[in-house]
């Protein structure tokens, strides 16, 4: 069991909060100078897949440590299958970011779980971000006193990335803390051509970035320019087919989750 809370807890540092600098964000990040504070102490943000929750989760973490105060990010999608056991003595954190909360959608045990560790923070003081596909008013959760506690939160939908500013503000941030240079031509087709949504924008440079790891900055070929080109255009496209994938996915298991609750509700005899 050890080693494997030491893989599923694992911190993530490669995020900062000057990421989210773009107009988009100010609200959000207002909201964090909040929590940093203390003057509100739980918060749900919520928003489509690959819009940068994770991103964000990780970064207010880390300035959470960069203020010396200890904050963990974990993932339910990584823990459902797990102990619920795992959560005990999360209070002692100051700040403890739960992902995926939609995820143990399914497991009356796990809502009891975070019920019950949102209840021991509050009485130790400390604080929660909780992180989900949908607001929390749509959680299809089995336990309404967890859905009453999640409702009282400050709620934010993060930005779908349609915004060209956030996304440019979150790629200079990104790589000026990575140490990257990229010919501007290819940051602006990533910007214009490549996907709108900052997780998708992300991989993406990670994509990208070992075409020029070992080439000289200052005498970038244009074969090589244009082959960065081609696979920004490449990725995009999965990426677009990856979202239609998951649109259709989540619509198929909506409709059987209301199919099953339409047959729970008949009478025996029907």
């Amino acid at each position: 069991m050890t080693n494997q809370l030491s893989l599923n807890l694992e911190v993530r540092t490669d995020a900062s909060l000057s990421d989210f600098s773009g107009p988009g964000w100010s609200t959000i990040i207002d909201a964090v100078r909040q929590l940093h504070i203390g003057l509100i102490g739980q918060m749900y943000i919520y928003g489509s897949a690959a819009t940068g929750k994770t991103h964000l989760l990780s970064a207010i973490c880390e300035s959470y440590r960069e203020m010396d105060k200890t904050a963990i990010n974990l993932s339910l999608k990584e823990l459902v299958n797990t102990d619920v056991g795992v959560l005990a003595a999360l209070e002692s954190f100051d700040l403890v970011a739960i992902d995926d909360l939609e995820v143990i959608r399914h497991s009356r045990a796990w809502q009891e779980a975070i019920f019950h560790l949102i209840n021991r923070s509050r009485e130790g003081q400390g604080q929660l971000i909780f992180a989900a596909k949908t607001p929390a008013t749509e959680l299809p959760f089995e336990l309404p006193d967890l859905l009453t506690r999640l409702i009282q939160s400050p709620a934010f939908r993060v930005p779908e990335g349609h915004n060209i500013a956030d996304r440019k503000a979150m790629l200079e941030s990104v790589m000026r803390r990575r140490g990257w240079q990229f010919d501007p031509r290819i940051t602006e087709h990533l910007l214009q051509e490549g996907p709108h949504r900052i997780g998708g924008m992300l991989d993406i440079l990670n994509v990208i970035q070992p075409l020029f790891s070992n080439l000289n900055r200052a005498h970038i070929s244009k074969s090589v320019i244009n082959q960065a080109l081609a696979m920004i255009d490449e990725q995009t496209l999965l990426a677009e087919l990856e979202d239609i994938h998951q649109e259709v996915q989540e619509d198929l298991l909506s409709k059987s989750e209301e199919n099953s609750i339409y047959r729970d509700s008949l009478p025996l005899d029907f």
